[in-house]
Formats: structure tokens, sequence, C-alpha cells
């Protein structure tokens, strides 16, 4: 049987009464705090919370966030100098520049600021925000009003600066990334340690050539730089492994490309050959034609992802990658997953993270070949369309087939994370694929010892069987398990009973649109877990 509630530490506990007290008692004692000490600045007022550890103090904040208690009382109470981090994104409610003008005051001890979707923070109150943090590794400015002198403040005053989201900025450009990587006064590079860089969405510029040449300036300028999430950056790799520099024109004030690649050379003297390399360790959308060019400048690529029309010597060009761990590839040709065989062949062994979208499989092995080249996963994601799909039906031999089939069982020793979908949703499905699919899915369930998320959406077999295989006693299967997703799924209340009060730590159970399960059986099946006081919360819409 599965453990009762887990009964809360007294911290936990005692944090989370101060947290549904805090607008009725907590913000009182605060208010009789600033009136005893009304000549005084009312930033300097700290109330009762000042002697409170930091990282409790987070803790707090963080448990008000989710239960969307904030207020800006509430805050002016919490943001004290021992934070350390401070996760604001989604508060943009009440979140506006007296608030920031508090953290600029209070919170000069913050290595990390999340201010996400937080508009109503103009942009002079982000510049003196930033000019008093000058601790900040991370900042996330996401869909703010970040502007160009933001970007040149935060190259100066937050020298230890590594991961920075300025993601849907609107009053940002390609040319605003200049002024954060280089001043065009004292003529220094500057953000030398910054690692992590998302500038996704912001205001196109109209000239598609000069975008790419600012990207390939920010590249060659920043030496740590690992992730930067942009759609031209694929692009901009091969203008540098092209090296076609001359006549770049740059921003007035800013040095050309030529002059960058040689400073880029001085911090990179054993660059061989010449040839550039960066340290980016993930890319999105790359083009399958620029493979070779991408991985002759980026050798120590951990992740990408691709849309494929075509897999001409796919498996040749991810070769040189030794440590690529994560691969995501769609299509929307309706290619075939046997085309993609000779990749996890060669390199399936090695991959911690797969991700599938949009391949039809015509055999009906291919599927189960595929995963067994691929023991290692820690995730797997797959989108695929109903084998029906492809106009593929039940013959007569093939049944026979899959009355004598025998698969060996797949073995994900590390998985923790296993998603399947079925793009169309048909029934029934032909006997042979029902078949290896029912094995797929018991080989996830029984030899996963990892296993903590199962999202199984819009299936068109019954999951009754592989399920209730995999939890035949003595079974261990699934005792890890802590969320569970099924959407329009063939599952009866049998199998679900046994799910739920089986040995596992399931926490979540979504049965949306699950027409198999009656409205009589699941409101008896949520009277048996408040019975049994199990901690799992179970959702049918």
């Amino acid at each position: 049987m599965r453990k009762r509630r887990i009964i809360r530490s007294l911290e936990k506990l005692c944090l989370e009464n101060v947290a549904m007290h805090m607008k009725r008692l907590w913000v009182k004692v605060y208010s009789r705090y600033a009136k005893l000490a009304r000549n005084r600045d009312h930033d300097a007022i700290t109330g009762p919370f000042s002697m409170l550890a930091g990282s409790l103090l987070q803790e707090l904040l963080e448990i008000m966030r989710e239960r969307k208690f904030l207020t800006p009382s509430i805050l002016h109470i919490l943001l004290l100098p021992q934070l350390k981090s401070l996760n604001l994104n989604y508060c943009s409610s009440y979140v506006g520049n007296t608030l920031a003008h508090t953290i600029t005051v209070r919170c000069k001890n913050l290595s990390s600021l999340a201010l996400r979707y937080c508009y109503r923070i103009h942009a002079d109150a982000l510049i003196e925000l930033v000019k008093a943090l000058p601790c900040l590794t991370k900042l996330n400015l996401s869909s703010t009003q970040c502007n160009t002198q933001v970007l040149s403040t935060i190259r100066t005053f937050c020298l230890k600066i590594e991961g920075l989201d300025i993601d849907k900025c609107r009053k940002l450009s390609s040319e605003s990334l200049l002024h954060l990587v280089y001043d065009p006064v004292a003529g220094s590079y500057g953000c030398q340690s910054l690692q992590r860089l998302r500038a996704e969405g912001l205001t196109p510029t109209t000239d598609f050539q000069s975008s790419l040449l600012l990207l390939v300036f920010v590249l060659l300028a920043l030496p740590k730089l690992k992730y930067f999430f942009h759609d031209l950056v694929p692009q901009a790799i091969c203008l540098i492994y092209d090296q076609e520099f001359h006549g770049a024109r740059m921003p007035a004030g800013f040095p050309s490309l030529e002059e960058v690649a040689r400073y880029r050379t001085s911090t990179h003297p054993n660059e061989e050959s010449g040839r550039f390399t960066l340290p980016l360790r993930k890319i999105n959308f790359i083009p399958l034609s620029l493979l070779p060019k991408i991985g002759a400048v980026c050798p120590h690529l951990l992740e990408i992802s691709m849309i494929l029309r075509d897999i001409w010597n796919l498996d040749q060009h991810v070769l040189p990658w030794h440590g690529l761990t994560h691969l995501s590839l769609g299509t929307d040709q309706r290619m075939d997953l046997k085309e993609l065989l000779p990749v996890t062949a060669n390199i399936g062994t090695q991959l911690k993270f797969l991700k599938l979208n949009g391949f039809i499989f015509k055999d009906e092995f291919t599927l189960h070949t595929l995963l067994s080249h691929c023991p290692n996963l820690l995730t797997c994601v797959l989108f695929l369309p109903s084998p029906e799909s492809n106009g593929h039906q039940s013959q007569p031999q093939n049944e026979a087939r899959a009355r004598n089939l025998c698969l060996p069982p797949l073995q994900f020793p590390e998985l923790v994370n296993f998603c399947l979908e079925s793009h169309e949703f048909v029934t029934p499905l032909p006997s042979l694929y029902k078949l290896v699919l029912g094995n797929i899915l018991e080989s996830v369930f029984k030899y996963s010892p990892c296993l903590e998320i199962l999202h199984l959406f819009c299936l068109p077999c019954s999951l009754d069987e592989a399920f209730q295989k995999a939890l035949k006693p003595p079974s261990t299967a699934l005792q890890c398990l802590q969320e569970l997703e099924l959407a329009r799924a063939q599952i009866s209340i049998r199998t679900i009973d046994l799910l739920i009060f089986s040995e596992n730590q399931l926490r979540l159970l979504s049965l949306e649109k699950c027409f198999h399960i009656s409205r009589v059986d699941y409101n008896e099946l949520l009277r048996r877990v408040r019975k049994e006081n199990l901690e799992v919360i179970i959702m049918r819409e």
C-alpha cells in the first residue's frame, strides 16, 4: 500500500501558517512598526521578518507567489537584505516603479532576480535597479520595458552577470545587443562572463543581412557564451565559418567585424588555422544544409533541434559531436521513422534526451528498433501519427505474425520522463502495431526504475493490458512514478485503482477525456482516496 500523506516538517508548517495569516495579521504588525517610525524613511522599516534567514525568506516568498497571496504591502515586508534570490515572474499587476525602488534600497545582495512580464516597471527604474545590484549573476527581464540604456547599464554595473533573459522586449532590437557587449565610449568589451543569453522576439530590423552581422559581432565578442537563443544563430554561425567580414558595416562607435575577429583571436590564440570555434552547447532549428559548417564552428554542442525535409547523410553530420546528448527532430513532410535508424544506431547510446515529432512508421517494428538504440535516455518525447493514417490496413499474415511474436524487452535504467502522443485519434489499431506498442509500453513501465513522469495522450489502443502486466504482483514497476497524465486514454477504472493503490509516489493523476471511466466510478475513486488519506491530486477536466 502506498504511503499516506507526508507529515510536513515543522519549518514548512510554520512558513505555510505565516503565509495563510500574512494579510490578516503580519501586515497589521508591519503597519504598527511604520506608525511608530513615521519620521523615518519608509524603506528603512524592516518589520517582523528582519531576523529570518535568507533561505527561509526565499521559501516564504515562493509559497506566497505560488498561492497568489502576494500584494505590494506583503512584498514591502519581505524584501530584505538577506535575500539572495527573488522571483517576481508574472507579478505584473503589483510590481511597478515603487517596488523596484524598494528592491533597489533593500536587496543589494541579490544574485538572481526574475521580473518576467513586470511591464509596469519603467526603463528608468530598471536602470536604477540594475545599478544597485552589482552581485547579479542571473537576471530575467523578459517582456519588460528593458531598452538599450538598460543593457548598457547591465554591461557597466553587473560585472558578474552569467545569465540574461531579454526575450520579447519590444524596445530592443538586434542592434541593442551591441551595447550589451561593447562600450563605445570606453572602447572596451563587456559582459565577458556571460554564458546564457535569451534574445528572441525582439523588434525586428528591416535588413536581414544586417541582423546577421550584428549577431556575428555578439558571438565573437562573448568568449564564454554557451547558450544563445535567437532565431538567426545558425545563419550567423555560418558567416563566422565563411569569415566574410570585409566591408561589413557596424553602427557608429563600434568596431568593424574584422576588428572584433582580431580581438577574438587575441583571446583564443590556440584556435587552429585561423578557424574560429565557439563554446556553444545548444542550437535550435538548424537547417540540415548548415550542419557541416555549424559542426566545424561549434564542436562542443550537446543539444540540437532540427526540422527535417530530408535526411541526407544526417548520421554522418552528427557523428563528429561526440558529446551530443540531446536530439530533437521534427518533420512536416511525413517522413518515415525508419530513415532515422542509422542516426540512432550511431549515437543512440550517448543520448539523454530524444524528441521526435511528425514521423510516420510504415514498418511495425521501427519504433521498437529505434528505442532499442537509446537505452540511456533520461527523457523521451514522441509525437507520432497513428499508423492508420498511412493507409496501412491489418492483413491476415500480420494477424498471424502478431500471434507468434515475442519481442525482447527494452530497458531504460535512467529514464525519468516518458511522453507518447498519437496525432490522430484512430481506432482500432492493427494487431501487429498493437502488440509492438504494448511491448514498448510494458517495457517502459517494467524496466524504467527511475520513471517519475509519464504522459500518454490519444493512443489508439487499450492501456489496460500493459499496465496490468507491469503491476502484476510481486512487481516493483513504477515505484518512483510521481506524475501520470492520460488524455483520451482507453483505460478502465480497475487499472486506475491498481495504479492509485500500488506502491509508488504518485502525486498527480490527470484523466482528461478518459471516457471509459464513468462519473460514478470517478467520484467513488475520489471518495476512496480521501478515506485512505492519500496525497494524490486527481483531475478529470
